[in-house]
């Protein structure tokens, strides 16, 4: 045993020196040290009422998980960040089997504030509500008209950045413009994307920090067999069952604006998209737009916030035939910021089917981590 404790201390005491030695074949990372962050987040959610918009399934009260997340994220000292995540859990709509699936998932080289050049799939540049986080959202739910006419995520790759110290900001892509997670192109078409966001005047209201911003935005494809929802779409007009399915040419536009006071800001964006299928179903060229705007406030200040919204969405010109009209009032509790905070939603609804007013109400307690 003395032998062995001898032993033990003279390693110890060698230790040091032996730590600062530099042996022949000691291998070291090629690069310098890089971060990672983990994390994610929960959206638990109630809703009941009628159906309310084309969104949801039907009239059933239920209790669901709108969104549960887990992401990585990371970035190297040369110059490049990464993110991945997955959703377990992202579906209005009647599920019976929840998957795992990616959301995000892209390489960044950010060595030029100016030029930060993005690869993988990710947000396409259209859309302010389609592009402003979900756990950050105002209202649970953004407006029909961002679901049904923005492209969300693609596969692709885009340059953007910030200019003339962050007064103005750009993004521009190309995708291959058939939806999230698919690994092909639905033909030798791209879908071209482009964004470019203004800050015109920055200053005081009432002795707090203000800003006013506009933006416009726009995108043009050419698509084959896209999957389109409530826009009366059918590839195969001599069967009698519409497929839903876009063959042809889209061009969109958009425009947005955001003041924000202190506790106070108010959100307006327009979008339009104009089709021309290859079917001639349901016009041989047809616009679907729409608009929203939106008052938020903060009765107690980083706590209770109160809003108001009203939103309407024309598929295909017919005036007021089967456009979709909503009022949504809100409350939100924040008991540590969006890290934990409790929304509670009513929506009125005038939508096309069934014909007659729809009320609902959705709740929800997000969690990130």
């Amino acid at each position: 045993m003395r032998y062995a404790i001898h032993t033990v201390l003279a390693l110890t005491l060698a230790l040091p020196a032996l730590a600062g030695a530099q042996t022949l074949g000691e291998v070291k990372p090629a690069g310098k040290e890089p971060s990672l962050t983990i994390g994610g987040f929960i959206q638990a959610q109630f809703d009941d009422g009628d159906k309310g918009d084309s969104r949801f399934a039907n009239d059933n009260g239920r209790f669901y998980l709108r969104r549960a997340r887990l992401n990585a994220s990371g970035r190297f000292l040369e110059e490049f960040d990464f993110k991945l995540e997955l959703d377990l859990a992202n579906s209005l709509s009647n599920t019976s089997a929840l998957r795992a699936q990616m959301t995000d998932g892209y390489i960044t080289w950010n060595r030029y504030p100016a030029a930060n050049i993005r690869v993988g799939q990710f947000k396409t540049p259209y859309g302010f509500e389609q592009l402003y986080s979900d756990t950050r959202l105002i209202a649970i739910e953004r407006t029909l008209v961002n679901d049904r006419l923005t492209e969300s995520r693609q596969v692709g790759a885009q340059v953007g950045g910030d200019l003339f110290e962050k007064r103005v900001s750009y993004a521009v892509g190309t995708f291959n413009g058939n939806g999230v997670n698919n690994n092909f192109n639905d033909n030798n078409g791209f879908l071209k994307v482009g964004r470019i966001s203004v800050i015109p005047w920055q200053g005081t209201v009432a002795g707090g920090n203000a800003t006013w911003s506009v933006a416009g935005n726009g995108y043009s494809s050419k698509d084959t067999g896209l999957a389109l929802s409530d826009l009366g779409l059918d590839s195969t007009p001599t069967t009698a069952d519409k497929d839903g399915l876009f063959t042809g040419k889209r061009n969109a536009y958009g425009v947005d604006s955001q003041f924000v006071s202190g506790p106070f800001e108010l959100w307006g964006e327009y979008l339009n998209v104009r089709f021309e299928p290859d079917s001639k179903v349901p016009k041989p060229r047809f616009t679907a737009d729409g608009w929203y705007g939106q008052a938020s406030y903060f009765v107690v200040p980083k706590r209770l916030q109160i809003f108001a919204k009203y939103e309407t969405f024309d598929p295909n010109d017919q005036k007021d035939a089967d456009d979709t009209k909503t009022t949504t009032l809100g409350v939100n509790y924040y008991f540590k910021g969006h890290d934990l905070k409790l929304m509670v939603d009513y929506l009125r609804t005038d939508a096309p089917t069934p014909l007659d007013t729809q009320n609902k109400v959705i709740a929800r307690l997000q969690v990130m981590f």
